[in-house]
């Protein structure tokens, strides 16, 4: 579990609500047609930006920023060496009762493994490897892009609101008492932009576009290891090719 998206969100929204209860009624800042116009209204016209299951996937990535399901990256790599110095040591046929085991783990390494102990060419491997990193790369930007766009419509919509506010209030000139409360209201639909862009869309993003790096840099991984055993490549040669794949220097 990343516990850094949580205390990051949660601290964001906690010291926010904070303030608001220190600086007076916190019941002053709640107001349901603001709410409606800058949360349904930001849902509404990024769910009019993506295809519907698009849309939905890319609201439910939120789970990957809070539990990514990239492994282990020091285990990752013991356990690519230890499949090449199997192989080095039994036989590519050795890997047959594996499969399983590889599918269990990752389907697109499970489906390489499994071409190349049916003795499929390397440069067929490759070939398709390559198309399903093509759909991988696409679907993980689209999760990205989704928070993204709610990160730049939220705010959009929440001075679509502002907007909506002011005009009401310009109608009440002729009671200057009105005046203040109707500002006042005006300015939370800008307000509820702001705070769902900068302490949730954005922070999502960023944390989904990073995750998707590591995630197609893993993929990267599998791709290697399925050439290293095609090629008879020395072990310890491949765990210094790992090391520098995933930016881990000698000493750690």
């Amino acid at each position: 579990m990343d516990i850094a998206t949580l205390i990051g969100i949660g601290a964001a929204f906690l010291l926010i609500i904070v303030s608001i209860a220190m600086g007076g009624s916190p019941l002053a800042f709640v107001n349901i047609p603001s709410l409606l116009i800058t949360v349904g209204g930001g849902f509404a016209a990024t769910i009019a930006s993506y295809p519907l299951p698009e849309f939905l996937r890319g609201v439910k990535a939120i789970i990957k920023a809070i539990k990514p399901t990239i492994p282990n990256i020091q285990e990752h790599i013991d356990f690519l060496v230890e499949i090449l110095t199997k192989v080095r040591k039994d036989g590519i046929l050795s890997l047959e009762t594996e499969i399983d085991s590889f599918y269990e783990r990752d389907p697109f390494f499970g489906d390489m493994m499994r071409m190349l102990v049916d003795g499929i060419d390397i440069e067929e491997i490759k070939a398709n490897a390559d198309a399903a990193l093509t759909k991988i790369e696409q679907e993980l930007s689209t999760e990205v892009s989704v928070w993204e766009s709610l990160g730049e419509l939220f705010p959009a919509f929440g001075m679509i609101g502002t907007l909506i506010g002011l005009i009401q209030m310009l109608q009440n000139l002729n009671d200057p008492s009105a005046l203040g409360p109707g500002m006042a209201v005006a300015m939370i639909t800008t307000l509820y932009g702001a705070i769902l862009a900068n302490a949730l869309s954005i922070p999502v993003s960023k944390k989904l576009k990073y995750y998707k790096d590591v995630e197609l840099i893993v993929k990267e991984s599998y791709l290697l290891t399925v050439d290293a055993i095609d090629k008879g490549t020395n072990p310890n040669i491949f765990r210094g090719t790992l090391n520098t794949l995933f930016g881990i220097k000698g000493g750690e």
